[in-house]
């Protein structure tokens, strides 16, 4: 499929920002402007996923207008072009996602035009209202939405007034290159790599070590099930930074009617979850259930050997099997536990036995293993250990 033509203006200053981020290399290294870099890269994460992701485009939660503005106004620091614009395509991406019509999708278009090339192009440069007239009927953010470079240039002072050259290059120019590319991996990398545990129409994918980078955007397979969630990590276990802050601004009053994951959506997670561990443990099973047929055609005749280590080996391979049946009574138990009172004691367990009972099928598999080949040895009959 061909691209749409790249803005040349766009381009130019997407390529200066990262010249300007090298200036680093000049400075003398500090720990404090690595600091600094750190902190206005997920302050302004926060506002690109809270406020342009989950509050603009999806409306997972409730704020007063002044509020409203305040984040609009900090996630356009982010240099991301406007919050309407943003939420606009945000939109008309969940509508298509990966489909011909989707703007940015990787399976379209290739993986580095849905990671940056995109957002440079000329026939995307305008917003569409009418994809977001909720937001466009505030005079304020359409102001805000057509000086898309007013909050970012104004950061840019404020951090160099504040904290001089460090401030302006480790706080502003690097933290703004790492924070766009944070911010596009959800639209490339998420659409790539990555488990997917629910079965979208499209292929988003999630990632804990990218639900780090982005605050909780990682989890972008739960997303595309279920957007109307202001969570995105569905479970105890799935890391979502940017909920969390959400959560706590319910608690003072800042965040009205913040949506939750329905139960419904959780305990199908669980078992989406569960499936696929099972899909991917599939070659373990089968080596397993070759491994014992083969270990029942020479059990007998190398036990009567009475060869020791055999012996030793057997009461292991006994003892094993027990473990993974006892284990496996225990997960089954659990897991109806946790489809009719979730909780995070309940989702802990699941998980930790899920870990338990892999671990106990690979030891398994190794002991067979072993009984096979000493039983082999000592019958003196050629290998029959499956690859």
């Amino acid at each position: 499929m061909s691209h749409p033509r790249i803005r040349p203006a766009a381009a130019i200053g997407f390529g200066l920002v990262h010249v300007a981020a090298l200036g680093i290399l000049v400075l003398d290294f500090t720990w404090w402007g690595v600091a600094l870099c750190v902190a206005s890269y997920y302050l302004r994460m926060f506002a690109i996923t809270a406020g342009f992701h989950r509050y603009f485009s999806h409306r997972t939660y409730q704020l007063g207008r002044v509020s409203q503005f305040l984040m609009a106004f900090l996630g356009q620091t982010a240099a991301q072009k406007g919050v309407l614009w943003w939420a606009a395509h945000h939109r008309h991406h969940h509508r298509y996602s990966d489909m011909p019509e989707d703007i940015h999708s990787p399976k379209q278009r290739g993986f580095w035009w849905s990671h940056m090339g995109w957002i440079l192009a000329e026939d995307y440069e305008k917003a569409d209202y009418a994809r977001i007239p909720d937001f466009a009927k505030y005079p304020e953010l359409r102001w805000l939405d057509s000086n898309q470079f007013l909050a970012t240039m104004v950061y840019a002072l404020f951090m160099f007034f504040a904290f001089g050259w460090t401030g302006l290059f480790y706080g502003y120019f690097l933290a703004t290159v790492l924070l766009w590319h944070g911010t596009f991996t959800i639209n490339s990398v998420m659409h790539v790599f990555g488990r997917r545990v629910y079965a979208t129409k499209d292929d988003s994918r999630n990632s804990m070590i990218f639900a780090l980078v982005t605050m909780g955007e990682g989890w972008h397979n739960n997303h595309h099930h279920y957007p109307g969630s202001a969570a995105q990590g569905f479970h105890w276990w799935q890391i979502d930074p940017s909920y969390y802050l959400l959560w706590i601004g319910e608690k003072v009053g800042l965040v009205k009617g913040l949506r939750r994951v329905p139960e419904k959506i959780k305990v199908a997670g669980l078992r989406a979850f569960d499936e696929a561990i099972d899909a991917a443990s599939k070659n373990v099973h089968d080596r397993l259930d070759q491994l014992t047929a083969r270990w029942e055609e020479l059990r007998a005749n190398a036990r009567a050997s009475a060869h020791h280590a055999i012996e030793d080996l057997e009461a292991k391979r006994v003892r094993a099997s027990e473990r993974l049946e006892a284990l496996q009574a225990d997960y089954a138990a659990a897991y109806a536990a946790a489809k009719s009172r979730a909780g995070a004691a309940a989702d802990e367990k699941v998980a930790k036995l899920r870990k338990d009972i892999e671990e106990a099928r690979a030891q398994l598999a190794e002991l067979l293993a072993r009984l096979i080949e000493a039983a082999e040895a000592a019958l003196s009959v050629p290998s029959g250990l499956p690859a």
